[in-house]
């Protein structure tokens, strides 16, 4: 990395901090509050930032709540997994950029016990979290039609957000339960596991067309 592009990717670290440190503050405080006493005025002065700051990175208090959804990983490494990397077999670079896109261990893992906490009183924040699916087969649909260089079907890219939601949550429990383990090398496991379900009974792996 040049020193001209130091500068910018100190500030998009900047900007990506602030928009998990809103998430987090967001879920604590519909915790400690709940979510209709919960203002983005709030959100905002536990974050040190403006309200009008807050509406640079969320459009809601909601969309606070469930967080980033429309990016996966850094710049840098969406480059890297659309060029073919790290490995170019495409379900373990698509883990890797999943395991890549996790920030601070401590933080994740207070984001989830706090998510945890609030589906159980707040069927609104599950519809939303339920909204922000699409999004993301929509990520992701870019992605992999970068990477494979044509568009992909919806189907696929539904399938590939599907399974990927599906192996981060798992992890994230399993993570959880056990913090010795860490959230990149759960979701890795997990896939692992994952992949499992399509080995015959020699060891191999059953493959088919795209």
């Amino acid at each position: 990395m040049s020193k001209d592009d130091r500068p910018i990717g100190l500030r998009e670290q900047k900007k990506r901090q602030t928009e998990l440190d809103l998430c987090l503050a967001a879920r604590r405080l519909v915790v400690e509050r709940g979510l209709d006493a919960t203002t983005v005025e709030d959100i905002a002065t536990a974050v040190g930032v403006s309200p009008r700051t807050f509406f640079n990175y969320y459009e809601t208090k909601m969309a606070a709540i469930v967080g980033p959804t429309s990016e996966i990983g850094t710049p840098e490494l969406r480059e890297r997994f659309i060029a073919g990397g790290p490995s170019g077999a495409l379900l373990d670079d698509l883990t890797w950029l999943f395991a890549q896109g996790f920030e601070s261990e401590s933080e994740m893992r207070e984001g989830i016990a706090l998510v945890i906490e609030i589906i159980k009183t707040e069927p609104r924040v599950v519809a939303a979290f339920v909204a922000s699916g699409a999004r993301l087969e929509s990520v992701i649909a870019d992605l992999l039609s970068a990477r494979l260089g044509s568009p992909v079907s919806s189907g696929f890219a539904g399938l590939a957000a599907g399974f990927m939601t599906t192996i981060t949550s798992r992890a994230a429990m399993a993570s959880a339960a056990d913090p010795a383990v860490s959230l990149a090398a759960a979701v890795r496991e997990h896939c692992a596991m994952a992949a499992r379900l399509f080995e015959q009974h020699d060891g191999t792996t059953r493959r088919g067309n795209r």
